[in-house]
């Protein structure tokens, strides 16, 4: 297993790599054309289409979950390099977006198990509908994915543009992205502690799922929330791009987090009392739940 593993690694590396080169073409050929960040973003587009026909011939949609992570280091990264731009703020810009990038591919890492071994989401959705299984797996879940998250790069795209200092709103970002990653780890280990000893039927409420259904979730809001109040120490005229958080808020609200939970109930008959005692997202108390007499 370790080999087939190891074997399947060695595989996404080298689709990333052939995404990378072919997202750099793009972007030399686009930057021809437009300006700002839409040279990046066709870039990003391309390097997505070259993940998912992988993912394809690997008859595997998980090939694309590392994306997620992978890219916006490498954005920010060019961004600088076009700008010329390697001052405190940008640093700590792309800090916390290698912190939380590195942590979360090692994360995924941790969990696959090779080209065998695919995301039980994509698996129910081409169930449900096997006849838009091709549109749904380059849309659903390659393309829309990374289009939240280049909108949500943006404002990382006008923290790079910009000459400010460190401001009390760039350490705060950095602080609520650190904290992000901090709640992510731990969520993780938990629910990952969790799994070696669970039973058929259980659901986690131990440590940070005592407060929240989801924290992994949360923190991964919350991370990005952390960038867009990074952009707003950097420069607050551009506020506007609030929506960029707001848009990963409303993905994980309205589509993440309601078929995660329609799954936990149909697995775990007591998953309807703890969503009546806990919190979906922001970690809270839990609520008192009258007894019945």
């Amino acid at each position: 297993m370790l080999m087939k593993k190891n074997g399947s690694v060695w595989f996404l590396a080298g689709v990333y790599a052939a995404a990378f080169l072919a997202g750099v073409y793009a972007y030399q050929v686009a930057a021809a054309f437009w300006t700002g960040f839409w040279p990046m973003l066709v870039a990003d587009v391309v390097a997505t289409v070259v993940v998912w026909a992988a993912g394809l011939v690997a008859k595997n949609a998980s090939t694309y979950d590392p994306y997620w992570s992978v890219a916006p280091a490498v954005m920010a990264g060019v961004w600088m390099l076009q700008t010329g731009r390697f001052g405190a703020v940008q640093l700590m810009l792309l800090s916390v977006l290698l912190i939380w990038g590195v942590r979360l591919t090692a994360n995924f890492l941790t969990g696959w198990h090779g080209l065998s071994h695919q995301d039980w989401r994509y698996g129910m959705l081409k169930e449900k509908n096997p006849k838009l299984w091709f549109v749904t797996n380059l849309f659903g879940i390659n393309l829309f994915p990374t289009l939240i998250v280049f909108v949500c790069m943006i404002p990382a795209y006008f923290t790079v543009q910009s000459t400010a200092k460190v401001s009390v709103l760039s350490i705060l970002g950095v602080a609520m992205c650190l904290l992000a990653v901090y709640l992510q780890v731990t969520a993780d280990e938990q629910m990952r502690a969790f799994k070696a000893e669970k039973k058929p039927g259980e659901h986690i409420e131990i440590g940070l799922w005592r407060l929240s259904r989801h924290p992994n979730y949360f923190g991964e809001v919350l991370f990005w929330w952390g960038i867009w109040t990074m952009q707003l120490g950097a420069d607050m005229s551009r506020w506007i791009t609030i929506l960029a958080p707001m848009a990963m808020t409303g993905m994980f609200l309205f589509i993440s987090i309601p078929m995660m939970e329609e799954h936990m109930a149909e697995k775990c008959p007591g998953y309807a009392g703890y969503q009546k005692r806990v919190s979906v997202l922001l970690p809270l108390p839990q609520n008192e739940v009258p007894q019945p007499e």
